[in-house]
C-alpha cells in the first residue's frame, strides 16, 4: 500500500501507530480446489496481543503467588512442628519436676517425723536421768525403744547408758537435720530449674511474648474468677451460719428476757409487800451508791439495727434491772434471824405481859433457847451496839435507803458500832435482858424512823431469796 493512499491520510496518530506493530496481513488458506483468505486488520492483531499481554502476565503472577504460598507454609509447617516439639519437651521437663518435687516433699515429711520421734525419745531418756522421771517411768512400766539402748527397763539405774543413748540421738537428730538441708537445697535447685526452663521455652521464635502473656493474664484471671466463685460461696454459707446463728441469739435473748421478767416481776412483788415502794428504794440506793466518770459517746454501727440489736438492748436493760433488783435484796432485813424459831408475840396491838393493858407492840418477838445465834437478816452498817434501858442489849444496823433494823434483849452482843456486816452475820446471843419476861429477841424494822411489820419483810424474803 502507498503512503499516498488516501484511505492512510484518513488515520489518526494512534491508528498509525499501532499500524506500524500491527501492520494489516492477509493471510491465504489454500485448500484442494478452493483458497480462503483470512484479513487480519490492525485492531484485531492489537486485541489479540493485549488478551495474551493480560492472560500470560496474570499466569506470571498466580504461579508466583502459589509458589510463595508454599513457601510459607512449609515455613509455618516447620514452626508448628518445632513448637510441639518444644512443648512436648517442655511438658516432659515439668512431669519429671513435678514427680521428683513430690518425692523429696515426701522425703520432708518423713524427715519430720523421724525428727519429731527422736525428740520425743530424748525427752524421755533426760526425764529417766531424773529420780522423778525414772520412778514415774517404773510406774507407768514403760521399756523406751531406742536404738542401741537396752531392753530391759533399768535404764534409770545406769547414767553411762543414759549418756550413751541420748549421745546417739543426738548424733542421729544431726544427720536427719543435714539430710533436710540437702532436701531443701535440692528443692530450690528443682525451683531454679524450672524458672530457667520456662525462661528457655518462652524466648523460643515460635513463641510470641505478648501471646504468651495474654494467655497468663487470661489463665490467671480464669483462677482469679475460680477463687472468687469459691470465696462467694463462702460468703453465702457464712451468711446462712450467721442468719441461723442471729436466729437462735433471737430466741435466747427472748427466753432470757422472759425469764428476767419473771423474776423482776417476783421480787418486785414481793418487795412491794413490805409497804415500800421498790422504786424509791433503788432511787435513794443509787443516789447513796454514787456514780460518775467521764461522758464518751456510743458509736453507732450499720448493724445496730434490727430485731437483734432491740433485743438486746431490751435484755441488757432488764438484766441491769434485775441486777438493781438483787443488790437490793442483798441489804434488806429480809432473812430470819434463826435458824429454828417460834413467833410469840406479834406486831401491833397487844396486851402488856406486865400490866395487862392493851399496848402497841411495834416490832416481833421470836422465841428460841437461851442464847441462840441471832444473825442479821441483811447487809449494812452498825450503828448502835450496847445497853438501852427497857430493850436491855441492843444492836441496831443502817441497811441504807433510811431502812434500819433493831434487835433487843439479847443476853450478848457479838459486834461493834461501825461494823459492817453483811447477811447472815451473828451479831449476838438469844438473852432476857431489859424489860422482859423471859429469853426472846425482840426484832424491829424501821423506815425513815417509823417502824413497820418485820412479819411482812420475811414473808417477802423467803419469796425473794429462793428467786435467787
Amino acid at each position: 500500500m502507498s503512503k499516498f493512499d488516501p484511505h492512510d491520510r484518513s488515520l489518526s496518530d494512534v491508528q498509525r501507530w499501532l499500524q506500524r506493530f500491527f501492520p494489516e496481513r492477509q493471510i491465504i488458506l489454500r485448500t484442494e480446489e478452493r483458497m480462503r483468505t483470512l484479513r487480519l486488520t490492525t485492531m484485531r492483531q492489537a486485541v489479540a496481543a493485549s488478551v495474551f499481554t493480560v492472560v500470560g502476565g496474570w499466569l506470571l503472577i498466580s504461579s508466583g503467588l502459589v509458589v510463595s504460598h508454599s513457601d510459607r507454609i512449609r515455613a509455618k509447617n516447620i514452626e508448628v512442628t518445632d513448637a510441639r516439639s518444644g512443648y512436648e519437651q517442655l511438658l516432659a521437663q515439668l512431669t519429671v519436676y513435678k514427680r521428683r518435687i513430690d518425692e523429696i516433699t515426701d522425703e520432708l515429711d518423713d524427715n519430720n517425723e523421724r525428727m519429731v520421734s527422736l525428740a520425743d525419745r530424748q525427752v524421755s531418756l533426760v526425764d529417766l536421768k531424773t529420780p522423778e522421771g525414772a520412778l514415774a517411768s517404773a510406774a507407768r512400766e514403760r521399756k523406751p525403744d531406742v536404738r542401741g539402748l537396752p531392753r530391759n527397763g533399768r535404764l534409770g539405774s545406769n547414767p553411762e547408758q543414759l549418756e550413751v543413748a541420748i549421745g546417739r540421738i543426738e548424733l542421729e537428730r544431726n544427720r536427719v537435720a543435714e539430710e533436710r538441708e540437702g532436701l531443701h537445697t535440692q528443692l530450690s535447685q528443682l525451683k531454679s530449674d524450672m524458672t530457667d526452663v520456662t525462661g528457655v521455652h518462652g524466648g523460643t521464635i515460635f513463641i510470641d511474648p505478648k501471646t504468651l502473656e495474654l494467655r497468663e493474664l487470661v489463665i490467671e484471671r480464669d483462677l482469679a474468677s475460680a477463687e472468687r466463685d469459691g470465696l462467694m460461696q463462702r460468703v453465702d454459707g457464712l451468711e446462712n451460719q450467721l442468719r441461723d446463728m442471729e436466729s437462735t441469739q433471737l430466741l435466747l435473748f427472748h427466753r432470757f428476757a422472759e425469764v428476767a421478767d419473771e423474776k423482776i416481776e417476783k421480787i418486785e412483788t414481793s418487795l412491794s409487800s413490805t409497804g415500800l415502794e421498790v422504786d424509791d428504794l433503788l432511787d435513794a440506793r443509787r443516789s447513796e451508791s454514787g456514780s460518775g466518770g467521764p461522758f464518751i459517746p456510743l458509736e453507732s454501727f450499720p448493724g445496730d439495727e434490727g430485731p437483734l440489736h432491740d433485743s438486746l438492748v431490751s435484755l441488757n436493760l432488764q438484766v441491769e434491772r434485775l441486777t438493781e433488783l438483787q443488790n437490793l435484796t442483798a441489804v434488806l432485813p429480809i432473812e430470819k434471824p434463826f435458824k429454828k424459831y417460834r413467833i410469840t408475840s406479834g406486831f401491833g396491838v397487844r396486851k402488856d405481859p406486865f400490866n395487862g393493858s392493851y399496848a402497841r407492840h411495834l416490832g416481833l418477838d421470836f422465841g428460841a433457847p437461851y442464847k441462840s445465834p441471832v444473825l442479821s437478816p441483811g447487809e449494812g452498817k452498825v450503828i448502835y451496839a450496847g445497853w438501852r434501858g427497857r430493850y436491855g442489849r441492843v444492836v441496831e444496823i443502817d441497811h441504807g435507803m433510811g431502812l434500819t433494823s433493831r434487835y433487843g434483849h439479847m443476853a450478848k452482843i457479838s459486834v461493834e458500832k461501825g461494823e459492817y456486816i453483811g447477811r447472815g452475820t451473828q451479831i449476838g446471843l438469844l438473852g432476857n435482858s431489859g424489860r422482859s419476861t423471859g429469853p426472846h429477841l425482840h426484832f424491829e424494822v424501821l423506815y425513815e424512823g417509823k417502824q413497820l411489820n418485820p412479819l411482812k419483810f420475811i414473808r417477802a424474803g423467803s419469796d425473794v431469796l429462793e428467786q435467787n
